[in-house]
């Protein structure tokens, strides 16, 4: 992992990370003091409370919890997680390279929060159960060093005041030869089968990039506010599962995929979006405003780099872009009895805009 730090930022957007992004990787290990043991509603609650557009989750699973409850009842436990935009790393492989991209490692006193450690990234235990390891062990001292979870608002500060070696004291009783173990372990081998090593150093390879689909939420709410210059900036918080607090938050709306699979949301839902490409999106728009009575605008992929939209009141439109949080940013405008012909979205440092087109009203 050490010797991957130079393509952090291959596997960041391997993971699907934008550059303002922070990458949270919850790690458990198995039993009950694990931190999946001890709170099994971790995950989602910090899906649920952190802006999808600032954070995305990661989860690192020990191998046991799998082959001990079966990755049927493992992906039932994670199904909400999942629908919320959380990416869940089930190929044991994937968790090295999420180590090296992540900002933050969220863990308890199994041997991937070491790791992060030992990576200089920053830690917070969400579980801390020292009873369960030797009291004079590394991992011992890192229990009793670093921060315990109390808050989402944590997270940031945890992120921002880390220093460089913090953990040095700590992570160097891992070894005493730091950066020998394949010069040490290729001479171990070859004097056990009693062969003489190469005389060439051992190579040490990469991570492979990951090849995944990084997913995103299916219903959030969403939040958009404007600066003076009429930019916009768009805070997504997922909405799935037995927690639905988010609904409520202020001046938010409700926006839910066809790809939900909770009939409940789309009822409630104010803008409907299909992000499949459609061969005929003003019937499929139109069909899903009569459907839905609570649906105020639905909106449709007519494109790879365009959105069709329409509106409670039959209006058509068409945005010149493929990112759906524009359409988020045309509905509160056109709730607001705006007309834009262009939108302006800030993510991180970056603008982005987009042409709004009116097409026809019905």
């Amino acid at each position: 992992m050490r010797a991957s730090t130079p393509l952090r930022e291959t596997y960041r957007q391997a993971f699907g990370l934008e550059k303002h992004q922070r990458l949270v990787v919850v790690s458990s290990t198995w039993g009950a003091s694990s931190l999946l043991g001890a709170n099994t509603s971790l995950v989602l609650k910090l899906a649920h409370e952190l802006a999808h557009d600032s954070y995305r989750l990661a989860v690192a699973l020990h191998p046991n919890i799998v082959r001990g409850h079966s990755p049927w009842q493992t992906k039932m436990w994670l199904d909400d997680c999942a629908r919320a935009g959380v990416l869940i790393l089930e190929d044991e492989d994937l968790w090295r390279p999420a180590l090296v991209a992540a900002d933050l490692t969220i863990g308890d006193h199994g041997s991937v929060t070491f790791y992060s450690a030992c990576l200089d990234t920053p830690i917070i235990l969400g579980s801390a159960p020292e009873e369960t390891v030797h009291p004079d062990s590394p991992i011992a001292l890192l229990l009793r060093t670093a921060p315990r979870l109390d808050s989402r608002t944590q997270l940031d500060d945890v992120i921002d005041s880390h220093r460089p070696g913090k953990y040095a004291d700590i992570t160097e009783l891992a070894t005493s030869v730091p950066g020998k173990a394949a010069d040490l372990l290729r001479d171990l081998w070859y004097s056990a089968i009693g062969l003489t090593p190469p005389p060439s150093p051992p190579t040490l390879k990469a991570l492979p990039v990951p090849d995944i689909a990084p997913p995103n939420p299916r219903a959030w709410a969403a939040e958009v506010s404007f600066a003076a210059d009429g930019t916009a900036t768009l805070s997504r918080f997922p909405v799935c599962g037995r927690s639905k607090r988010t609904l409520g938050r202020a001046d938010s709306h409700l926006v839910v995929g066809t790809d939900e699979p909770d009939i409940a949301l789309l009822r409630l839902a104010e803008v409907v979006i299909r992000p499949d490409i459609a061969h005929d999106p003003d019937t499929w728009t139109a069909a899903t405003l009569r459907a839905l009575p609570g649906c105020r605008a639905a909106a449709i992929r007519a494109s790879e780099d365009e959105w069709r939209v329409e509106t409670r009141d039959g209006l058509l439109l068409r945005i010149d872009n493929a990112d759906p949080a524009f359409v988020s940013v045309l509905y509160v405008l056109l709730d607001a009895g705006a007309a834009p012909t262009e939108l302006r979205l800030r993510r991180g440092s970056t603008t982005y805009s987009a042409k709004v087109t009116v097409r026809a009203s019905r």
